[in-house]
């Protein structure tokens, strides 16, 4: 196509042979593409360009736009050049999978991201969860210690009762009274003497 000479004023190699131009893209599109492809879509020309590595070569300045007549295209590729066509087995279209690999690669950061997000909010509950035991863990050691001083307290009081007055002391609190029903009462036990009779 670009060595076409029928077609020169429409493609054809730059001067250092190292891009190819398109000039006239409407005329282009009419003209030359059908006879090459079963198209006739500049765009859709472009698209399989840009599949097979093919890159546009930007002179126009950015905004700046004219009709389609006086439009000019440039497009190089580093294996597309002009009298080098032992280079153009090295012109390949880009594989699906390197496709497939970026969707893939897009999808796992997105995933991880989410699982940090998650791990984040777990490692904030867990911290939560830890706050809590080590409070429940103090108030029972609160509760013990006030039980122990209880208990200490109201020993303390019995045995300075019992030191007073042990009579006065209810049944429930005389330790001495709780030893001594601990213990089996004996039988009363009466000795006679014979000759009384």
């Amino acid at each position: 196509m670009v060595t076409d000479k029928k077609y020169q004023h429409l493609i054809s190699w730059n001067y250092t042979g190292t891009s190819f131009v398109v000039c006239n893209i409407a005329e282009f599109a009419r003209e030359v593409l059908p006879a090459h492809f079963k198209h006739n879509n500049f765009s859709s020309f472009v698209r399989q360009l840009n599949m097979y590595g093919f890159h546009k070569v930007n002179k126009s300045p950015r905004g700046h736009r004219t009709v389609a007549e006086n439009q000019v295209w440039e497009f190089s590729h580093q294996k597309f050049i002009r009298g080098r066509p032992d280079l153009l087995e090295e012109i390949k279209r880009k594989s699906m999978e390197s496709e497939t690999l970026r969707r893939e690669t897009s999808d796992l950061h997105s995933h991880l991201a989410v699982m940090q997000v998650a791990q984040s909010d777990m490692i904030q509950q867990i911290s939560h969860l830890q706050e809590n035991f080590a409070e429940v863990m103090r108030e029972l050691a609160e509760t013990k210690r006030r039980q122990s001083m209880q208990q200490q307290l109201l020993k303390t009081l019995i045995g300075f009762m019992q030191t007073q007055n042990a009579q006065v002391l209810p049944p429930e609190l005389n330790m001495d009274g709780i030893d001594a029903k601990s213990e089996p009462e004996r039988p009363s036990i009466y000795i006679t003497n014979a000759d009384a009779s």
